[in-house]
């Protein structure tokens, strides 16, 4: 199902900044972005706001805990569930 993201990046150039885009739930790949130096944001956390919004903070590779935790701070991402993700 089709619907609106607000993405958050944590960390990088463009820390701070918020993207609203679509997104669809039924597709397999998780949600990511390319910032302006290349690097790929991956999802670390989201939050339902409604039943059509959701919201995600996308974390930078090289993005700090503190950053981070700025993200989560923006009104609104405080009760964001975290990602966990293993990588191999």
């Amino acid at each position: 199902m089709e619907q609106i993201v607000e993405c958050i990046i944590a960390g990088g150039p463009q820390h701070g900044t918020i993207r609203r885009q679509w997104w669809d739930s039924n597709y397999s790949a998780p949600l990511a972005l390319a910032t302006d130096d290349g690097q790929v944001c991956l999802a670390a956390a989201r939050r339902a706001t409604d039943s059509l919004r959701s919201r995600f903070i996308l974390l930078h590779p090289l993005a700090t805990g503190q950053q981070f935790m700025a993200a989560l701070a923006i009104p609104g991402c405080r009760t964001a569930s975290a990602y966990v993700s293993l990588a191999v």
